[in-house]
């Protein structure tokens, strides 16, 4: 799609990928604490349980936020801006991870399948919108 398609204006679009590009490079540096929090647990240096409620929390916290900010953005170029959830990806394992150490077994395995579903459907229509350009 390009911006003389679109019913957005030339200037709204360099803010919209702006504040994409931060969306998705926060949350990944925001995923990759997570995952290091973990690891600093599994070598002694804090307690596994504080570690794993934490990084449960930011991990849903984080998810949200990127399914919500990949949806708030205009609806025709949704196909267009999927590095917006890259965070949510990258933060599944270590939250599911966490969930699972902290006792959520059966919650751990909907979510997981929930988070795999998203993910293969998204490739779908990535993949899609790849063949009909």
């Amino acid at each position: 799609m390009t911006a003389g398609t679109l019913s957005i204006k030339p200037e709204e679009l360099r803010r919209l990928v702006r504040r994409d590009l931060v969306v998705a490079g926060l949350g990944s540096l925001i995923a990759v604490w997570t995952s290091s929090l973990l690891l600093a647990a599994r070598l002694g240096f804090i307690h596994h349980q504080t570690a794993d409620k934490a990084v449960a929390a930011v991990s849903i916290v984080l998810s949200v936020g990127c399914i919500f900010w990949w949806a708030a953005g205009p609806p025709d170029m949704r196909r267009d801006r999927y590095f917006v959830l890259i965070p949510l990806f990258l933060t599944a394992g270590p939250g599911l991870y966490a969930l699972h150490d902290l006792g959520a077994g059966l919650i751990v395995v909907a979510l997981s399948s929930a988070i795999g579903f998203f993910g293969a459907a998204l490739l779908g229509l990535a993949l899609a919108r790849r063949r009909a350009a």
